[in-house]
């Protein structure tokens, strides 16, 4: 009785022992062909869980301290190929006030801030072929964000707006902490279009009266320059991959063992 005691402790201190190393290693399972007798195996690991999923929602939190919120959408096309889409709410630009501020009537002469909406469109590559993984990629961005602001004088309301349109090259390195879980930081430069709907403020003498009156103008306003891009987005990956790779070699030993069973067959008839 103590023999077979001691011999049962030891065996599950040899358990927990190889515990730790049996969750880090890929899963070996076998099988038998009941027909043939062949046996064959297929394999299964956690990496093999991570790269089945091939779609995220991104949240990117940068844009928030120029007014913008966006909520994005990721498809993994394949291991080196990913596409991005997404939407978000515009408010009040503040870099660009605390730029501008003090001598232009767009933030000066503005009553309150009116919310507007805003898109981004995003390519990327991977060279090492990484995709939702970890490592670093190209990407070709395009975003438009228009900040919209209203303006009430002598009984009438007047809206003007501020649209940057950014296109634009970027760099950028994605992590993967777990497996629902993705950082991506990116950095990058881009031809920024400016079309400005200027507003200033002009004195008129009313011809009725003979009263000076204030009066807003609009002016449409349009140039080019260069932008900087700047983000850092974390996304939650969901859904199963929908390319289909290779057969793997479990799947061509059962079809080839499905063959010789049919042949095996035919000849017995």
């Amino acid at each position: 009785m103590k023999t077979r005691l001691f011999s049962l402790t030891t065996l599950l201190l040899l358990g927990v022992g190889f515990l730790p190393d049996a969750q880090g290693q890929t899963v070996v399972v076998k099988k038998r062909n009941v027909e043939t007798g062949e046996v064959y195996s297929s394999n299964s690991s956690k990496s093999n869980t991570k790269a089945s999923l091939n779609q995220a929602i991104k949240y990117n939190f940068l844009p928030f301290f120029i007014g913008e919120m966006p909520l994005g959408y990721e498809i993994k096309i394949n291991d080196f190929l990913t596409a991005e889409a997404g939407l978000g709410l515009t408010t009040n630009n503040s870099l660009d006030e605390l730029i501008f501020s003090g001598y232009e009537d767009f933030y000066d002469l503005a009553d309150r801030n009116l919310i507007n909406l805003s898109h981004y469109a995003s390519f990327k590559i991977f060279p090492e072929g990484n995709a939702f993984n970890d490592g670093y990629y190209l990407g070709f961005d395009y975003h438009y964000r228009p900040y919209s602001k209203g303006f009430e004088l002598n009984g009438s309301t007047y809206r003007a707006t501020k649209r940057f349109t950014d296109i634009g090259l970027v760099f950028g390195f994605q992590g993967r902490p777990s497996e629902h879980i993705m950082l991506d930081l990116y950095a990058g430069v881009a031809q920024r279009h400016i079309n400005w709907d200027r507003p200033s403020l002009s004195q008129i003498i009313d011809p009725v009266t003979g009263n000076v009156v204030a009066a807003i103008n609009i002016n449409n306003d349009r140039y080019p320059t260069i932008g900087g891009l700047l983000g850092f987005k974390v996304s939650y990956l969901f859904g199963e991959s929908i390319i289909q790779g290779a057969p793997s070699k479990s799947t061509a030993t059962k079809a080839k063992s499905r063959k010789k069973s049919k042949r095996r067959r035919r000849r017995r008839r």
